[in-house]
């Protein structure tokens, strides 16, 4: 068993969680049933345990080998001091987290999403060896020694990650029974200080350092890892976490959208026809994605100096408009492959579209929606391709936004036909578009 029940189970609090000693020596039946009576705050020892057996599932393993799950999952949730309390409590460990850029289960983030992953190598710069990280959603650099992302050279070829260990490095991680996502079993070792030996580990989850020590390792069960526990998933609760709340910042659009540039407005070069004051006040502080894809489908905003109010009907071809609106106060303000023009009405703040049936729809309220839809999208593109067992993040998608404007996304209509055809890149098809 992974922790005899040497902490009473009547005894069991929330204190418990907070010191990694006592969480190691509790049972962990006892404590899946004791955190599904918790409240659903925050809890850093809840969410840590919550996503060891989200990543690593139920396997009845040692208090040692539980200790590296905690201690990963706690650097994935970003929570290092626990981190740290675990290696400080059990320093037998199979192996440690250096560092962690990796999705969490249940959390739905724009990074890391190495799908169709094109460049992965190292680079040394200012001696420091960086990690290369080139792939469809991704253009970034991360420390060796701390995965922090960094700016990295321009123009510099990686080179391929350092030779594997010899046997006489120390006893390999793939040669002991573990349980652990396949991925652990791909990772190359490579030589690290004082004789241990680290790994990095790819996964389409993210990328993870992993620190061994050889004389734990010698003495660790011979085998090879095991991950049908990983495959299988928890056996508690699925980790879940709230969305974003809070009105869109330029903070958050550039941390979603990244490598892509967010295309502001300066106020002097907004159009003068465009009355609506949020209209304004969001092209200018906000923003919109330069480009955006998923699936067949694209959006590309126009720069300021094409947003010009239509000359009349005649330049919609055959489009129908809706009663009451005139085209002559439609703005263009961006391209979507297979609709053509996107249209922002200057008076009233409201996005739209031509309809396979050649008529305009409103495909947003407002700016803010339309944004909100495409961060969504990218927000859970990572998730939805490659979700963990037991995570529906389609669903969670789904849910999302339809809070965001009741019965537009999915609403059957013409306004709903066209955004499937936004979001159907993640919730009908996979990463390669299929």
């Amino acid at each position: 068993m992974s922790t005899g029940p040497d902490e009473p189970t009547d005894e069991l609090t929330n204190d418990l969680l907070d010191d990694p000693a006592r969480l190691l020596a509790a049972d962990r039946a006892a404590v899946r049933a004791h955190i599904e009576g918790m409240s659903a705050a925050p809890h850093i020892g809840r969410e840590v345990f919550q996503q060891a057996e989200a990543i690593f599932g139920g396997a009845e393993v040692s208090r040692a080998e539980f200790a590296s799950w905690l201690q990963f999952a706690a650097r994935v949730l970003g929570h290092d001091a626990y981190a740290e309390g675990l290696a400080a409590a059990e320093p037998g460990m199979p192996w440690r987290t250096a560092w962690a850029w990796w999705r969490p289960v249940g959390k739905h983030v724009a990074h890391p999403n190495l799908s169709q992953l094109m460049t992965f190598g190292l680079q040394t710069h200012d001696g420091r060896k960086l990690v290369r990280v080139e792939a469809a959603w991704e253009n970034t650099w991360l420390d060796l020694e701390t995965g922090a992302q960094v700016a990295g050279p321009t123009g510099a070829a990686t080179t391929a990650l350092p030779a594997p260990c010899d046997a006489q490095h120390g006893q390999l991680l793939h040669e002991r029974k573990l349980f652990a996502p396949e991925s652990w079993s791909d990772a190359s070792p490579f030589p690290g200080e004082y004789g241990r030996t680290r790994y990095l580990v790819r996964d389409s989850y993210g990328l993870a350092l992993l620190d061994t020590d050889p004389v734990v390792l010698r003495d660790w069960p011979r085998g090879r890892i095991d991950g049908k526990s990983s495959r299988k998933g928890t056996p508690g609760q699925v980790p879940s976490f709230p969305a974003p709340d809070g009105p869109l910042t330029a903070e958050r659009l550039d941390e979603a959208f990244a490598p892509v540039d967010v295309v502001r407005i300066p106020e002097h070069k907004l159009p003068t026809a465009l009355d609506h004051p949020a209209s304004r006040a969001h092209l200018r502080d906000i923003g919109l994605p330069s480009f955006w894809a998923c699936a067949w489908t694209t959006f590309e905003v126009y720069p300021a100096r094409k947003m010009v109010p239509l000359a009349g009907e005649e330049e919609l071809g055959y489009a129908e408009l809706p009663d009451g609106l005139d085209a002559t106060d439609l703005l263009p303000v961006g391209e979507v492959e297979h609709l053509g023009d996107l249209y922002l009405h200057r008076r009233q703040g409201s996005v739209y579209a031509i309809g396979d049936g050649s008529d305009l729809v409103q495909l947003s309220p407002d700016l803010d929606h339309f944004t909100r839809l495409l961060e969504a999208v990218r927000r859970y593109m990572s998730a939805c391709w490659n979700s963990y067992p037991g995570e529906d993040a389609t669903e969670g998608f789904l849910e999302e936004v339809d809070r965001l404007a009741p019965g537009v996304v999915g609403s059957g209509g013409p306004s709903g036909e066209i955004w499937e055809d936004f979001i159907a890149g993640i919730t009908t098809l996979n990463e390669d578009g299929f």
